[in-house]
């Protein structure tokens, strides 16, 4: 609000951002304080003072106690609070802590004085969150000579204090654990190096340990005086860890020994971690120290103990002669320098290696020259750092160039190394040979079901082409002889058989997931509602079917003609499983799977809309379920069914980048659900499809026919001839392109896929293109490899008709093609 639209009598109501503004909206004629004008002139010095300042304040007024507040108070309120505050009484707004807070604004309004807390806690609700709220506040009087104890409100300037409070909690509490940790008996101490002055301040119990005067290390001391305390063993490993540290700003962790001036020794674990400049200089470099004195020499003791039981094996099979002359374990003694200095007979019985001739070459000679990185690191550790060497494999060759694998146990003892090695070849060989015959076995598996596969394909295929075949021949002999009543029964039972094989090798195509699909926007419960008494009729009296719409069902993108033989054929499933009739419900739904949730359906996580069939039929064993997306596969009689229904239907979901499961149990039937992805476009209905049945015929327009069939490509240009339109045809791409290049007016472009020329269907729409940019094209196809036409999706201004087709369906598509 302007300055210049308030009155002069209501100027103390200027500012205030939000809160101004809605105290200047509210309705205070409807309230006991009454219109604005009409205030004492306490309290407009008050609203005035609360709503210029940037501190939180709350102002309480009048016996009924409503409630002012400014922009800085409004965030402690909470959505609960915020704006219904504004005008009511205190003890409705404060309802929740009226208990604490009740009682001090009752004495101030006695005028028995002001009140001040200070992080006192008050626990409310805000923002639908139950929390522990901590405030420092005042209520003050605010005078009113009207009022019967000269006090007409309050007051109240408040700060939350809350984020300090907590942080002040949880500092207090890591320093309690911290100082429990250093007094548990395992902490030595803390330091803190600033590195730039070299000055090292340190606790009382680190000093002690390290033999530095305690007063000196309280003010600071040279970092070099902490290193006098160092075994000398480990003093240049731990600086040049610390080096590294400071360089790169990473943790330092170091194990190390101190030796005090009596000669103890105590074992330290040092941590901490440089702080760098803007430019990579060290600044300051702060950590503690912990005493590991008891683990370190538990570890040593048994380390110690391991190496010796290992060591005591070996010299008592050493000092049984007839033991190491018999044994199938390959033993020695090998030397500092690797030669073996003693090796029983299995040397040569495994390998073909005399003693001599083991005692005459350095022990890497014989090893395989791929092993010989990781021989030479397991050597180092056992004779430098003393480490035994367990269960180590790697390949000796043999006299006659062969090589052998062996398993070793090294045990270091002074000059020596004492081992024992065992012939591990024939196991590594069993596993090898395990791999293969599993691997073997997937592979029959595969071709076991290739088998079943084109069995069943030929099988169906052989009816097909019989009946297709039989009728033609039948309508050959009657033409012969002049019988022409009965050519349009064997006729329609070729066109029958020809649309039976056209379905089935969709259904191939879609188990493979090749088939070429013409996706778009898709509400699916109205998909449903669409097929809904086509369903019904299709169950019989014997079932009783439901739907079960979700409200606010997501769109998905997908090929709807598609989705509907899916959808249907889940139906006939469910029906066959219930001879005795039953329950089939459809249901629709909006699913959210996480990483876990999509990981156990085989799809990335997101968003999912499920389309569910469920029957009460007599269910699936888990055997039978497994298969039951097989091609082929069928629980049915002969004759029955193809067993493609749901191979199908998995291959559609699939290649529409969903999924299809199963989820059944016997005796209490089956749920089948197909899941695909979220669409995030609104659904747009098709208006003019029924404007574009009926006989319309061509007015001119020019069509392209484009393929390489002679016999399909005639049939197409007298389909449109006689539809009235202009035909134009080439037999592969570059001669379609040069018509293309040529022609005046081309409305729209039929090109089968698969054409010869070096130029596939794709490849000669997209030159089109080129040429004209809004130039409409039809592919024609039996079978596209996804590449070409995108990933099995057709952009703008194309579609597709998969061969075989019926004429009367393809001239529909062209008419709706010209006039969208």
């Amino acid at each position: 609000m302007n300055v210049e639209c308030i009155p002069a009598q209501l100027r103390f109501l200027e500012g205030g951002g939000e809160m101004g503004q809605m105290i200047r909206a509210h309705d205070w004629s409807a309230t006991p304080l009454g219109p604005p004008a009409d205030w004492p002139q306490s309290l407009r010095t008050s609203v005035r003072l609360m709503l210029n300042t940037g501190h939180p304040i709350f102002i309480i007024w009048g016996l009924d106690g409503l409630c002012f507040y400014n922009d800085a108070f409004r965030p402690s309120l909470g959505h609960e609070l915020h704006p219904s505050s504004l005008g009511r009484p205190a003890r409705e707004v404060w309802a929740e802590v009226w208990d604490s807070i009740g009682w001090q604004i009752d004495q101030v309004m006695r005028g028995d004085g002001a009140t001040w807390n200070e992080n006192r806690l008050i626990p409310m609700t805000r923002n639908g969150v139950r929390e522990d709220v901590y405030w420092t506040y005042s209520y003050g009087p605010i005078d009113d000579d009207r009022a019967s104890r000269g006090v007409g409100g309050i007051l109240v300037i408040c700060h939350e204090t809350t984020a300090q409070m907590l942080l002040a909690a949880q500092l207090k509490t890591s320093q309690e654990r911290l100082q429990l940790a250093l007094s548990g008996g395992r902490g030595i101490g803390i330091w803190d190096w600033d590195v730039q002055a070299d000055r090292v301040v340190v606790d009382e119990r680190f000093a002690r340990l390290y033999s530095v005067d305690r007063a000196k290390a309280a003010v600071g001391s040279s970092i070099a005086e902490f290193f006098t305390a160092m075994h000398s063993d480990d003093a240049d490993r731990v600086q040049r860890s610390i080096a590294e540290a400071m360089k790169t700003g990473r943790l330092f962790s170091e194990e190390y020994r101190l030796v005090s001036a009596q000669g103890k020794e105590t074992w330290v674990l040092a941590e901490g971690r440089c702080e760098l400049s803007a430019d990579g200089v060290p600044i300051r470099f702060p950590g503690v120290s912990f005493d590991i004195t008891e683990r370190k020499l538990t570890e040593l003791r048994l380390q110690d103990l391991n190496a010796d039981l290992e060591r005591r094996v070996i010299e008592r099979t050493l000092e049984r002669g007839r033991t190491w002359q018999i044994s199938r374990e390959l033993l020695g003694v090998i030397n500092l320098q690797g030669y073996f200095e003693a090796s029983n007979p299995a040397w040569q019985t495994i390998l073909g290696w005399s003693e001599t001739e083991m005692a005459s070459k350095v022990f890497f000679d014989l090893v395989h020259p791929d092993d010989v990185p990781k021989t030479r690191a397991a050597w180092i550790a056992a004779t430098e750092r003393g480490i035994p060497v367990l269960r180590f494999e790697n390949r000796y060759v043999c006299k006659d160039d062969s090589h052998r694998w062996l398993s070793w146990v090294a045990i270091p003892e002074g000059d020596k190394v004492y081992c024992s090695a065992r012939d591990v070849t024939e196991e590594k060989e069993g596993a090898e040979a395990l791999q293969a015959a599993e691997s073997a076995l997937r592979q029959a598996q595969k071709m076991e079901a290739v088998g079943q596969l084109t069995g069943g394909l030929a099988h169906d295929f052989n009816n097909l082409l019989g009946a297709i075949g039989g009728s033609l021949e039948v309508v050959e002999r009657n033409v012969a002889t002049g019988k022409l009543e009965r050519i349009d029964r064997y006729l329609a039972m070729a066109r029958a058989s020809v649309k039976r094989a056209a379905a089935l090798t969709h259904r191939l195509l879609a188990f493979s997931r090749l088939q070429t699909l013409d996706p778009k926007p898709v509400n699916m419960n109205r998909l449903v509602a669409d097929m809904e008494d086509l369903i019904r009729r299709t169950m019989g009296p014997a079932v009783h079917v439901e739907v079960v719409g979700a409200s606010g069902l997501w769109p998905t993108l997908v090929d709807p003609g598609q989705l509907e033989n899916a959808l249907l054929n889940l139906c006939i499933n469910g029906r066959d499983a219930m001879p005795d009739g039953g329950r089939l419900t459809i249901e629709t739904a909006n699913q959210w799977f996480d990483d876990r949730l999509a990981k156990e359906r085989d799809l990335d996580p997101g968003q999912y809309v499920s389309l569910c069939v469920t029957d009460t039929g007599v269910g699936m064993p888990a055997h039978v379920a497994a298969k039951a997306f097989d091609p082929f596969f069928t629980t049915k009689p002969m004759g029955s069914g193809t067993g493609l229904g749901l191979s199908m239907t998995y291959g559609f979901a699939r290649q529409s980048g969903g999924q299809a499961r199963i989820y059944s149990e016997v005796g209490q039937g089956t749920t089948l659900c197909i899941y695909l992805p979220k669409h995030n476009e609104d659904v747009v209905e098709n208006i003019q499809r029924q404007s574009l049945c009926g006989g319309q015929t061509g007015d001119g327009e020019v069509i392209l026919v484009i393929d390489d069939e002679p016999i399909i490509r005639t049939l197409v240009v007298e389909l449109l001839q006689d539809a009235g339109y202009l035909a134009l045809e080439a037999p592969d791409g570059p001669s379609g392109l040069r018509v293309l290049q040529n022609a005046g007016r081309i409305d729209l472009l039929i090109t089968d896929v698969g054409l010869p020329g070096g130029m596939n269907g794709r490849q000669v729409a997209d030159a089109a293109r080129l040429m004209r940019p809004e130039l409409k094209v039809l592919f024609i196809t039996g079978y596209a490899e996804n590449a070409v036409v995108g990933n099995g999706h057709v952009e703008k201004w194309m579609s597709v008709v998969t061969k075989p087709f019926d004429l009367d369906m393809l001239e529909h598509k062209i008419k709706e093609m010209l006039v969208t």
